[in-house]
């Protein structure tokens, strides 16, 4: 198992609180949680359910939980152990207003996710109508963003694990199969190298029972998943006869990804990358309208830092995040991108290809 740092994130967290005069932040399930307490419970905020991790400044953590979801907890790894429980439908508004005061924020500064569920956004302001609650996000995201070690294996397995999918798609897709077939294929060969989800996307996301035609590109957007770190990859596979068109189209998309990967090190604006891909698609008489990259890793594939036009932000060493130049296929039956899409780190000294599979053309 992997030695995944909670406590150095927790320290971090702090620096950077402490710096900003923040009392407490509030965390709420899913990603987050998880980052700092290596579990989380199910998504939803009040009134489903109340969960919330409650980092202060200065002292103990406390997670606050249903009952249903403690006796999960007790199964789990984490480091955390002042946890606090209400039953399914009670109101737990004094139990949250209670913690907050007993940690010094109920007057204070509480910084919370941008994607905060509402309910537990207007609960927050009923318990602690005196407290300022800020955006905690340039907190979370801006420690998520850096991978550790750790961290960065994992998504490397995780990529290993999408190679095996556009392994078995090579394989499986042919004139006659279902798309149905090749997706449970795919699916199943990335379930056997290790995947903790299906992760299974692009041509398959509604697992259509159409039949694979000659001349079909097919859109493999697959990620693997490798303890809780997911990645997000693509290519194409190509059903004879190929034209010379879409020949040429995922020649530039190729070329379009080597000339971005150069330019990846330290110190460089995330919209320069951006507009180094863009430009080269365009040079060559191809639209790319979808962001160039995107962060991956415990979040639901996109997550900071966004490679896109207007963001400033300078790469740093640690940043993970996908390179995914390409553009769509005019004139298909539905939307059919031909794109590569990888996921690369950044060192000190450059960039990490960690999607090794081939950018050679898969016809078959």
């Amino acid at each position: 198992m992997a030695d995944f740092d909670f406590k150095g994130r927790v320290a971090r967290a702090r620096c950077i609180m402490n710096e900003h005069d923040i009392d407490c932040l509030h965390v709420t399930a899913g990603p987050n949680m998880t980052y700092f307490t290596g579990w989380s419970a199910y998504a939803g905020g009040w009134p489903v359910w109340l969960s919330a991790f409650l980092l202060p400044a200065d002292g103990e953590p406390v997670l606050l939980i249903s009952q249903m979801h403690y006796d999960i907890f007790k199964h789990a790894q984490s480091w955390v152990t002042d946890v606090r429980t209400h039953l399914d439908g009670e109101d737990p508004s004094e139990q949250l207003g209670d913690v907050l005061r007993e940690l010094g924020a109920s007057a204070g500064r509480i910084a919370v996710d941008d994607r905060m569920w509402f309910g537990d956004y207007r609960l927050l302001h009923q318990v602690a109508p005196s407290a300022e609650v800020i955006s905690g996000s340039f907190i979370i995201d801006g420690l998520r963003m850096i991978k550790d070690a750790a961290e960065i294996e994992a998504l490397r397995k995780a990529n290993d694990i999408s190679g095996v999918g556009f392994q078995k798609a090579a394989e499986v897709i042919r004139e006659g199969v279902s798309e149905y077939q090749a997706a449970m294929e795919i699916a199943q060969a990335m379930l056997n190298a290790g995947s903790e989800r299906m992760g299974v996307g692009g041509h398959f996301r509604s697992l259509s029972p159409r039949k694979i035609q000659g001349g079909d590109i097919i859109d493999i957007d697959i990620g693997g998943t490798w303890m809780g770190y997911g990645t997000d990859t693509a290519r194409n596979v190509f059903v004879a006869p190929v034209t010379k068109e879409a020949e040429r189209m995922w020649r530039v998309t190729a070329e379009a990804f080597d000339s971005t990967f150069e330019i990846i090190k330290p110190g460089v604006p995330l919209e320069e990358i951006d507009a180094v891909c863009r430009d080269y698609m365009a040079q060559h008489g191809y639209k790319q309208v979808w962001k160039v990259g995107h962060g991956v890793g415990l979040g639901g594939v996109h997550e900071a830092p966004l490679v896109q036009a207007g963001e400033t932000m300078l790469t740093k060493p640690g940043m993970v995040f996908v390179v995914d130049p390409g553009c769509f296929v005019p004139d298909q039956w539905r939307d059919i991108p031909i794109h590569i899409e990888n996921a690369v780190v950044v060192t000190e000294e450059g960039a990490e290809n960690l999607t090794t599979y081939t950018h050679d053309l898969v016809v078959v």
